[in-house]
């Protein structure tokens, strides 16, 4: 997977710069030394990485995207237009692995159950489920600690939320 995944617009009090945020985490206790806008820059570009992972970036991934920015991380982006130009590049796949390592430095287990589950929101709300956002969600599952079982629960979870059966809905994992 050679998608990139979004820088966003400067952030209030800065510019927003991934690749410092990725190198900084990269550092023992780098999270530690994070700010709260960094850290909310970092959650919310991972949450994106999922949007374009089917090859397609539809509008209605992207209300979830900003949806879920805005209530659980309170990040703002505004409009989609500044989340279409978040999601044209940003966190490569190596920086997404490194970044997943690191969540347990950050969040809590409860914590990053929720960021699966956010996930699969993003990723089922088109009522499709591609093979790379599965592998996306378990890879960052895997990398951030996340038991297997919670995060099926998480799918499932997801899946009945946004009126997902059959296929679409249930993982080989």
């Amino acid at each position: 997977m050679n998608n990139r995944i979004p820088s966003p617009p400067a952030a209030p009090g800065g510019a927003f710069d991934l690749a410092r945020i990725i190198d900084i985490t990269r550092q023992p206790g780098g999270f530690a030394r994070l700010n709260t806008a960094q850290r909310r820059q970092l959650l919310a570009a991972i949450l994106a990485a999922v949007i374009p992972c089917d090859g397609k970036v539809l509008d209605v991934e992207v209300e979830h995207f900003l949806t879920h920015i805005r209530q659980r991380y309170q990040f703002q982006l505004g409009d989609q237009k500044q989340a279409m130009a978040f999601l044209a590049g940003g966190l490569s796949e190596e920086q997404l692995q490194q970044a997943a390592r690191q969540l347990p430095e950050l969040l809590s287990v409860e914590d990053r159950v929720a960021l699966i589950g956010l996930l699969w929101d993003i990723a089922l709300c088109d009522h499709e489920l591609h093979p790379a956002e599965e592998a996306l969600v378990y890879g960052v599952a895997d990398r951030a600690g996340v038991v297997r079982k919670r995060v099926a629960e998480e799918q499932a979870r997801a899946a009945r939320a946004n009126g997902v059966g059959g296929e679409a809905a249930v993982s080989e994992h």
